[in-house]
């Protein structure tokens, strides 16, 4: 008996041992992961090798434990689903139709993508042909200010034809949800790649002195291309690497966003499309619509952690493993934020880099100096509107329910402090079950309000007006 009570406080030594050793290697990431460069100006990001936050807390026993039991509860719902559809319908339905039907154009899909490849690759073309020119000028001449301002018009008419041109395209061949989600989401990284790429060298080549330096500072072309594939939306010329690829954990990445597909898509089909595809052909009151809502928080929740778990721990580890990227930092403990502020920056750390780099530091130092709450309400502002773009074009209308809630509501909470971190954890964790689903239901209501009450008018008022208030 003495010797199993020795062995239980050994092991629980052990485990505080590892949960201290982790959260004090993880609690100044944010002093880590920008240093300061430059006397006045904000912080630049700092890359360096390190795991993800639950790649770390994963090698402990007791929380593996709590991942096996997640699998355990869905495997569980799993069954439980599959007997009651077979019992009552005679057929399952637990996601796969959903996923299919979803990817029915996956040939367009893939054609579309290879076109945005090598179109993207124009851009490096184009930096390459004015940075050889610039530097051949003298940098007080006349044509040097034309050149310059030639190049940036066709840098700006570029990225606008990228956008409208694969955002047509889309609509024209008619493409899925899902499709569309993945082809809208692709045209922001890319377009969020080029401009991190031409703004991050484009300053270094006006600083070149020929007399002075013996390489022109105009990066090879593999680390342009590399930089395009690697999850990090920051560029620099070189990165952490690691030694090699362990193809099993990449295996293991992606079975885990396969799985988490399923389970979006079961969770869609079980507790979204059954509650709102007869919106429109018969009655909803009010009320009843308001108790769904509340009642798709817990569904919201669950799309929410799969899709990030999918998105950004699988996915990101499976692509960082492939290319050998060694900073593997593309969230944070967002889990444990007392704070909204805090669960913004540490949620998806690599679209934060990106605007804090791009957007909020430019701001801040360039064009509005000092003023923080500016560059802020910019950063809010520019995220709102690339959602909606998103979710506009991938439904095919504009309800701009989480335009508000990013810069509506988003902006306001993010002011709010809670001295008190059990009750600012809570309420962050039930904001986030509110905000989904109000989010998810207001956009499947206009879905198949749209669906079920079609209209003639097919012009641009049609894209704007809300079906489902008058449906």
């Amino acid at each position: 008996m003495v010797s199993e009570i020795a062995n239980v406080l050994e092991n629980s030594d052990d485990l505080e041992r590892q949960l201290r050793h982790l959260f004090n290697k993880n609690s100044n990431d944010e002093i880590q992961d920008k240093v300061h460069t430059k006397k006045g100006h904000l912080p630049d990001k700092v890359f360096m090798a390190r795991n993800s936050f639950l790649t770390d807390l994963l090698e402990i026993n007791h929380i593996q434990t709590i991942y096996h039991i997640f699998i355990a509860l869905l495997f569980g719902l799993f069954v439980n689903s599959t007997t009651y559809d077979m019992i009552h319908t005679g057929q399952t339905k637990m996601g796969f139709d959903l996923i299919i039907r979803g990817f029915a154009n996956i040939h367009i899909l893939l054609f579309m993508w290879i076109c945005m490849f090598f179109t993207s690759c124009f851009i490096y073309v184009m930096f390459h042909i004015w940075a050889s020119l610039i530097m051949q000028l003298h940098p007080q001449s006349f044509y040097i200010k034309l050149w310059n301002k030639i190049c940036l018009g066709l840098y700006l008419m570029h990225v606008a034809t990228f956008v409208y041109l694969f955002t047509y395209n889309l609509v024209i061949y008619k493409l899925t949800a899902v499709e569309s989600v993945a082809i809208l989401c692709e045209i922001m990284r890319i377009v969020m790649k080029t401009h991190a790429f031409v703004r991050t060298n484009v300053p270094i080549v006006l600083q070149y002195k020929p007399h002075t330096e013996a390489d022109a500072p105009i990066p090879e072309f593999s680390k342009f291309l590399y930089f395009l594939f690697i999850p990090t939306l920051i560029y620099k010329n070189s990165y952490p690497r690691t030694k090699s690829i362990r193809w099993g954990y990449v295996c293991k990445c992606f079975i885990e966003v396969f799985g988490c597909i399923v389970y979006i898509s079961f969770v869609t089909e079980r507790f979204l499309i059954q509650e709102f595809r007869e919106f429109g052909l018969k009655s909803f009151g009010w009320k009843e619509i308001i108790l769904i809502i509340l009642g798709n928080g817990l569904a919201g929740i669950l799309v929410l952690l799969n899709t990030f778990y999918a998105v950004l721990h699988s996915w990101m580890n499976g692509f960082a493993e492939m290319l050998r990227f060694g900073d593997r930092m593309f969230y944070k403990d967002w889990w444990t934020s007392t704070t909204y502020s805090r669960y913004y920056r540490t949620w998806n750390v690599i679209v934060h880099d990106w605007l804090y780099t791009y957007i909020y530091k430019d701001m801040y130092e360039n064009v509005v100096p000092g003023n923080k709450l500016i560059a802020k309400l910019t950063v809010f502002f520019v995220s709102a509107v690339v959602h909606e773009y998103i979710l506009g074009f991938t439904f095919r209308f504009c309800f701009p329910i989480l335009f508000i809630e990013f810069f509506g509501i988003g902006v306001a909470i993010s002011f709010l402090k809670s001295g008190h971190k059990v009750i600012g954890n809570a309420a962050v964790w039930y904001g986030l079950g509110l905000g989904m689903g109000i989010g998810i239901s207001a956009y499947a209501l206009e879905y198949y309000a749209r669906l079920n009450c079609p209209v003639e008018d097919s012009g641009l008022a049609a894209y704007f007006i809300p079906r489902s208030i008058f449906c």
